[in-house]
């Protein structure tokens, strides 16, 4: 039985490492990592006000949350929970049923012991142990405090503007406290993935930055994991990250005025696509209003974050002139049905993927990428040299 339905649960944990227990009557199999030869790690420890109830113990792997074991508590609120040691640093969940968890890490570690209150495990808990599950319990308190705060924001007109700065400043001191004082630390590995409001602190394959710090992360557990999954599937990220945030180079910029010269002359380059009902859009019957043209592929699991942002603008934009035509080069066209879904600009799509003419006549090395056009349907400026997308959406307003 799937504890959850998710690729990994960092893409999905809230700022708080929200964990709601959906489960049915039963566990999964618990024969996995039962081999006595192997070594092992115990997880145990004392809950109050626990009579009666299940303590189920699980792991959050890259495949997702499988559940080891579980035990219905008595009158003592004690448990004791053992399993095989990881290959790499690994994070494991204590809790109950429709409750937020204690999360684990366990790198060499041999015995955690949690004591706490049934009632509100979330907050009321504490870790002997692990200095490591430590600091993934100090990292959810501060992005608590930091959702806090934003949500007795107000919703005027420096809403958006604070609330970025508010999260780079919060970005700075995760990546200073967690990150770059311990690379090769499962807490540093878990920062990573950390998210404020559904939206992801740490944005690599937008930002040149934070690709960086996955890079950090990423060679240290080359060192320490070589050929784990782990390793390999931040490595990955690391790398896709630097790629996509390359700084622009003369050959681009030069490239990228030949672009924009042309538009100014004959205008923006035409792009006609099906939409989810088989309509073809032409991008040109956006003229006249402020267009963000993006180039995009759905199954890269940065893009819903990504998407939100975009929203955000849309929503505070769109009845004054602003709107997006956003082109996807999904492979699997249901994948992208249901995921367009409930965006509401234009969403169309290339079924020819990466061999869409597009790419060559936008001159894109690297998706997602995106552009600016403006009223008269002429390409101002490409997403690398966009510092701050709103100001500019509000310059091309205006004109």
């Amino acid at each position: 039985m799937n504890f959850l339905d998710q690729k990994s649960l960092f893409f999905s944990l809230t700022a708080s490492f929200l964990l709601l227990f959906v489960l049915s009557c039963g566990t999964q199999d618990k024969k996995a990592g039962n081999d006595d030869s192997a070594a092992r790690f115990t997880i145990n420890g004392t809950l109050e006000n626990a009579e009666g109830k299940v303590l189920y113990f699980a792991n959050t792997s890259l495949d997702g949350t499988i559940i080891l074991d579980s035990v219905k508590l008595d009158n003592s609120g004690s448990f004791a929970f053992s399993h095989k040691r990881p290959e790499t640093f690994e994070y494991y969940i204590v809790g109950f049923k429709n409750q937020t968890p204690a999360v684990v890490a366990i790198d060499s570690t041999e015995t955690v012991t949690i004591k706490g209150n049934a009632d509100d495990l979330a907050v009321n808990y504490s870790i002997e142990g692990s200095q490591e599950s430590n600091r993934i319990k100090e990292m959810s308190e501060l992005v608590t405090a930091l959702e806090k705060q934003i949500s007795a924001m107000k919703p005027d007109a420096q809403y958006l503007p604070k609330k970025a700065a508010l999260i780079e400043e919060f970005k700075e001191n995760i990546a200073k406290q967690y990150v770059f004082s311990g690379p090769d630390k499962s807490s540093a590995y878990f920062a990573l993935w950390i998210t404020c409001k559904g939206e992801a602190i740490f944005k690599p394959l937008t930002n040149r930055k934070d690709s960086r710090y996955y890079a950090a992360v990423a060679t240290s557990m080359q060192r320490l994991f070589p050929g784990a999954a782990r390793t390999k599937h931040i490595t990955g990220i690391a790398e896709r990250g630097l790629k996509a945030t390359r700084p622009v180079s003369t050959q681009d910029v030069e490239k990228l005025e030949e672009l924009m010269n042309k538009t100014k002359n004959v205008g923006i380059f035409e792009i006609n696509l099906p939409n989810r009902d088989g309509d073809s859009i032409r991008l040109s019957s956006l003229k006249g209003k402020v267009v963000l043209l993006d180039f995009t592929v759905y199954e890269n699991s940065s893009i819903k974050m990504r998407n939100i942002d975009f929203r955000e603008l849309y929503d505070k934009y769109n009845k004054k002139g602003f709107d997006i035509y956003q082109v996807s080069l999904d492979s699997r066209e249901h994948f992208w049905q249901q995921e367009a879904l409930a965006l509401p600009w234009v969403c169309v799509r290339d079924g020819r993927v990466a061999a869409s003419p597009y790419l060559q006549t936008y001159n894109i090395q690297g998706i997602p990428t995106y552009f600016l056009v403006n009223k008269d349907n002429e390409i101002v400026l490409r997403d690398e040299q966009i510092e701050d997308l709103e100001e500019e959406i509000k310059k091309l307003l205006k004109k």
